[in-house]
């Protein structure tokens, strides 16, 4: 009776552990870069259905060949034994349900409007007669909220006559405004001439152009950095420390600093200053997210592709070139001091999309089924 039992323990977790490989091979297959990718070219649909397996076993889960909206592939192993079923979340009344920030503050939510698919992942492990269930709900990260090129929460001064901040889309998607903030518009003031151009004033060669608007949704910055720091491929603990030279990847830059630069690298860079400040001077550059928890100073030439996002306050000083092709969020204020050199924040849709779309899918949910 004993090595009945302990035989039977054994193919119980054998079925189990199984079953998790299956979850994985799915999460691994909906990534968006996968090299052997599950397509769901029904998104808005909740009768597409996905599964991973034999033939013979994915029809006693469901599959039917001839269903246009159900897709099966061959697993990409064969030693473990498990069959995968993959469907849309709904919610009660059927609706669709999707991962994004449906209100505006940055912070992702179940919704059923905005965002990516919620996946409902079931997997079937089997281990001598012994059979195990596992359901997850996993997601694919949504693109980071930018309301503007420039979103500030407190007053903010732009300064320089060649400070450009330009918030019509240099990479084709909707145009946003210049600076948004959750203030008044008058709280974002200016010395010298500097543009600041957008989806309302989109005259981004004419010096003094001003696109601003106020009472914008309250970002929740803290989150935005919270939720992201855990994927940090560069984390630092500093104290009012300044930084040198740093490279996380180097733009290519555009024809000219009110142009967008490019890159293919997606590092995130954290940064947990510890209620003090980082200065970043010297030709610092990088790809990807810039995540600060506490104050930057940005001194001297600079050139970042993605996004900077920054709890408290960010300032720009001494000269230098400096270009961000993406977006800035900003907890604090913006002090876009010129001097001797160029300050661009150039809106791209494609350089904050980029951020996220081939990052592994999220976890929203998980349980074994009895």
């Amino acid at each position: 009776t004993d090595i009945r039992i302990s035989a039977n323990y054994k193919s119980g977790n054998r079925a189990f552990d199984a079953a998790e490989a299956g979850i994985e091979e799915a999460r691994a297959r909906l990534k968006g870069n996968a090299a052997n990718p599950i397509t769901d070219s029904f998104p808005t649909s909740a009768q597409w259905s996905a599964f991973i397996g034999s033939e013979t076993k994915a029809q006693g889960k469901g599959y039917n060949s001839a269903d246009s909206m159900h897709v099966r592939v061959a697993s990409l192993q064969s030693t473990l034994d498990y069959t995968v079923k993959i469907t849309h979340q709904t919610d009660a009344s059927g609706n669709i349900l999707y991962w994004g920030d449906a209100n505006g503050d940055a912070v992702p939510e179940r919704n059923t409007t905005t965002g990516k698919n919620i996946y409902l992942v079931t997997s079937y492990g089997a281990d001598a007669g012994a059979n195990r269930t596992i359901e997850v709900e996993m997601t694919r990260l949504p693109p980071i909220s930018a309301p503007a090129a420039l979103y500030v929460e407190a007053s903010t001064t732009i300064q320089g006559t060649s400070t450009n901040i330009i918030g019509v889309d240099q990479c084709g998607g909707s145009n946003k405004p210049g600076v948004a903030t959750t203030l008044t518009p008058g709280t974002v003031t200016k010395t010298g001439n500097p543009i600041v151009c957008g989806v309302n004033q989109p005259g981004c060669a004419t010096a003094g152009t001003w696109d601003v608007v106020g009472s914008q949704t309250n970002m929740d910055v803290q989150s935005i950095i919270d939720n992201f720091k855990g994927y940090a491929n560069y984390s630092y603990s500093v104290t009012s420390v300044t930084l040198t030279g740093m490279n996380w990847g180097t733009p290519t830059m555009g024809a000219t600093l009110q142009n967008p630069s490019s890159c293919s690298t997606t590092n995130i860079v954290y940064y947990n200053t510890n209620n003090t400040d980082v200065k970043l001077a010297g030709g610092t550059s990088g790809c990807g997210l810039l995540l600060v928890d506490g104050d930057m100073e940005l001194n001297g030439g600079f050139s970042w592709y993605g996004m900077v996002i920054v709890s408290g306050s960010v300032t720009y000083l001494g000269g230098g070139d400096k270009n961000i092709t993406g977006a800035v969020v900003v907890g604090g204020h913006l002090d876009a001091d010129l001097v001797g050199g160029n300050t661009n924040i150039v809106y791209c849709s494609d350089a904050i999309n980029n951020q996220t779309a081939n990052r592994a899918l999220k976890n929203l949910s998980w349980m074994e089924k009895m």
